[in-house]
């Protein structure tokens, strides 16, 4: 496992990935694992779903995937994922919600808000750097 603490060399014009996540082991994780890939993504770090649209609304490019947590403290992935789908210049932008839990209540709540995956976070690096090349195959992001 190669954990990356500081930036690594990433191309400015490289996909990017959003992570948003007030776990901080869990946003450097993923980002550990997408800065893995035989081509690597950008990944820009949110804390919490608040930050979300301000951030959009100044981003010079808007990224290709926006992996996002359930369960956040001041505004949780639901209420974000909302008002990103309310919000047409993002409405289309893909979303992949990210749990803890086993519940289908909250797979089922965030593909009726329009998710486009839910996924149950990975219990070992190994399963998440599996699950960062699927999605980067998915999302052709490498």
């Amino acid at each position: 496992m190669a954990f990356h603490l500081s930036a690594s060399y990433i191309p400015v014009n490289s996909p990017s990935v959003w992570v948003v996540d007030d776990d901080e082991d869990d946003r450097l994780f993923i980002r550990s694992a997408f800065e893995d890939l035989k081509t690597p993504v950008s990944v820009l770090m949110l804390t919490d779903g608040d930050q979300v649209l301000p951030s959009l609304t100044v981003a010079e490019t808007i990224p290709q995937l926006i992996l996002m947590d359930i369960n956040m403290t001041r505004q949780n992935g639901f209420e974000t994922l909302t008002q990103l789908r309310s919000t047409p210049t993002y409405a289309e932008l893909p979303v992949v919600m990210l749990t803890t839990s086993s519940d289908k209540s909250d797979r089922q709540r965030s593909l009726a808000l329009g998710a486009n995956q839910c996924l149950t976070k990975p219990a070992s690096y190994n399963e998440l750097v599996t699950m960062v090349t699927s999605l980067s195959e998915r999302w052709a992001l490498a």
